[in-house]
């Protein structure tokens, strides 16, 4: 308004670059600016004491926002949160409203995942693993114990071969030939491990691999009838032999 005023010429006119500059300024067009002259110039010449430039536009007023209510809203039961349709009609609102409220984050979207529940052998389980830890005060927190005099001991089944195999040939060797009575049902040893915790010295050295014994599960009987293969009365020749010995040998 200052800047109105000043800018009026000995005659109560205002210049035309100052219509200019004012325009530029306030990032309006020039016609506002003389559109704002004339009516202070109106108001003037009304004699008011207080000039008003505020817009008589007049238009739909927007309704009041509704508020979040939160303890309405944590009041409904965690089965009528599923969508927000269910939401919004326990909350008595729209759903505009609803993503409103979304928008500006007064509530927000959780997907659940549902958790599997402990079974009486699976706490056993948990409790079994829980007594092998020891708290360190030293670090303030839980560590595994030493398992220094612990021998693991469990079974391991084997097949006698696989179904396809891969092999690296030189040219012009010959392909291994495979058989088997029936690739769905190959045969297969059981072997029981037992192990323990490697022990190692001050210098690095290994003092005990920890590896103690493997042991198959295999038995020998005498043959009870006489074949092209092997006579009455003789031990039978296990045919898993020459596997049990190559397993052993990488186990051991």
């Amino acid at each position: 308004m200052q800047k109105l005023l000043s800018a009026l010429n000995e005659k109560g006119k205002p210049v035309l670059s100052t219509n200019n500059a004012l325009a530029t300024e306030f990032q309006v067009c020039r016609k506002t600016i003389t559109r704002l002259w004339n009516e202070v110039k109106k108001q003037i010449k009304n004699n008011n004491t207080v000039i008003n430039l505020n817009s008589k536009r007049v238009g739909r007023q927007a309704p009041n926002k509704i508020q979040f209510d939160e303890e309405k809203f944590k009041a409904i039961k965690y089965e009528l949160k599923c969508t927000q349709h269910s939401v919004a009609k326990q909350m008595d609102v729209s759903q505009t409203t609803m993503c409103r409220w979304k928008k500006k984050k007064v509530i927000r979207k959780h997907t659940n995942a549902i958790k599997p529940t402990l079974n009486e052998n699976k706490l056993h389980r948990l409790s079994f693993a829980l007594s092998k830890c020891e708290y360190d005060e030293q670090n303030d927190s839980f560590k595994f114990k030493p398992y220094n005099n612990v021998v693991h001991i469990d079974e391991k089944h084997f097949y006698l071969t696989q179904e396809t195999q891969t092999y690296y040939l030189a040219p012009g060797e010959v392909e291994p030939h495979r058989e088997c009575q029936s690739k769905r049902f190959i045969p297969k040893i059981m072997f029981i491990c037992a192990v323990a915790k490697p022990i190692f010295t001050t210098n690095g050295d290994v003092f005990f691999d920890g590896k103690i014994e493997i042991w198959p599960f295999v038995t020998q009987e005498p043959v009870k009838r006489s074949s092209k293969n092997r006579k009455r009365g003789g031990w039978k020749q296990s045919q898993y032999s020459q596997l049990r010995k190559s397993i052993l040998e990488q186990c051991l």
